[in-house]
């Protein structure tokens, strides 16, 4: 029942796009930037998409299609840029970006597209990816403007327009290895705990929370939530020794939701 419970609250806040604590793990909705423009933008003004967190194994020949659709009264230039989250959750992170598709990996079509207002397209992404021994973890950055950006079915003063830029996504994008398994060792010290994934794919970790013994729903402390990466690791401070740690984990798109302690 509790379980029944957890998935149901998840999926709608999934689909209600109200996942606002998991957003900096596995998407970032944020403001690019501002080019010159004469013309107010409309309140209401924006680009919507239906997912933000793709799954797909190793050697398997899936393929998503991302919908996205223009809920403004603009013409909306988008523009689709893929890179690879290089040592994904580690200090050098680093984003990569590729010119050919089959050192990164994944099919994107189209890379460029018009929406008309009210209109909607799908983003196809396919992964090329074979015989993985850990997670390759992309982002996809979808950049809507107001103007112009050389497109193939854009003609006449259209190539002339001034930009602006609006809110872009960034997809989040993961290809498993076979026989993906999380592992994760937890290390304590009187003040702290760190979680280590020694394990080969990732798992997002919500809803945490580190309780004391004993403890009254009011002792406890709220962890913020993360996607534990292959290879990662990250540290939280505890209320006391030997405070319990919980988390809700999931680990793909299409698995419930379950609940871990440490």
């Amino acid at each position: 029942m509790i379980m029944n419970k957890m998935h149901g609250r998840w999926l709608a806040a999934r689909q209600a796009g109200l996942l606002k604590r998991v957003s900096s793990m596995y998407f970032q909705a944020a403001l690019v930037g501002l080019a010159v423009a004469t013309t107010p933008l409309p309140a209401h003004a924006q680009l919507t998409v239906d997912k933000l967190w793709m799954d797909f194994e190793n050697n398997s020949a899936g393929r998503e299609d991302v919908l996205l659709r223009n809920d403004s009264d603009r013409r909306y230039y988008i523009s689709v840029e893929p890179a690879e989250i290089v040592n994904a959750g580690r200090d050098d992170e680093m984003r990569k970006e590729y010119q050919n598709p089959q050192d990164l990996g994944l099919l994107i079509s189209p890379n460029r597209l018009v929406l008309e207002p009210g209109q909607f397209r799908a983003l196809r992404i396919v992964s090329i990816n074979d015989q993985l021994s850990v997670d390759r973890v992309y982002r996809i950055r979808v950049t809507p403007k107001i103007g112009a950006i050389e497109v193939d079915n854009a003609e006449g003063d259209d190539r002339d327009a001034n930009l602006v830029v609006l809110m872009a996504y960034d997809l989040l994008v993961i290809v498993r290895p076979d026989g993906a398994t999380t592992q994760i060792v937890p290390e304590r010290t009187q003040e702290q705990i760190t979680l280590r994934n020694i394990g080969n794919t990732n798992i997002l970790l919500i809803d945490g929370e580190a309780c004391p013994e004993g403890e009254l729903p009011r002792d406890c402390v709220t962890l913020p939530d993360t996607r534990l990466y292959a290879g990662a690791a990250i540290t939280f401070d505890l209320p006391e020794p030997g405070a319990r740690v919980r988390f809700v984990s999931r680990e793909r798109t299409h698995t419930p939701p379950k609940q871990i302690s440490f």
